[in-house]
């Protein structure tokens, strides 16, 4: 008696290789997944949050703000070269916070330390 080899699964492909309904996702979903297998989803925050900095504060802040990093636990370290900037902005800290969660429409950033 011959045995015979297993096939495919037929219950996620059909007989041409396609993927049948219930086997697809959304796509917002696999790449969801997928920066949550690779943990890649701080290293994404961060770049948002730079470009936010730039888009929330304008040139002339992003040409005195010498390193922006963002730090696991979701402070956002900033390093300015003017004094007088630091200051405003040691004071502002909460309103920077706000204004950077509000343009990301997330809550990304908890925290700023000025260096």
């Amino acid at each position: 008696m011959k045995q015979r080899t297993p096939k495919r699964s037929q219950k996620r492909r059909n007989f041409y290789g396609k993927a049948n309904r219930e086997s697809t996702m959304p796509l917002a979903s696999v790449i969801d997944k997928f920066l949550q297998v690779y943990r890649m989803n701080s290293k994404l925050d961060q770049v948002e949050v730079v470009l936010a900095w730039k888009e929330v504060f304008g040139d002339v802040i992003n040409k005195k703000t010498r390193h922006l990093k963002l730090s696991g636990d979701g402070v956002l370290i900033a390093t300015l070269n003017s004094g007088p900037l630091k200051e405003e902005f040691s004071l502002n800290k909460e309103k920077v916070v706000q204004m950077i969660n509000d343009h990301l429409k997330r809550e990304v950033v908890k925290g700023v330390r000025i260096r």
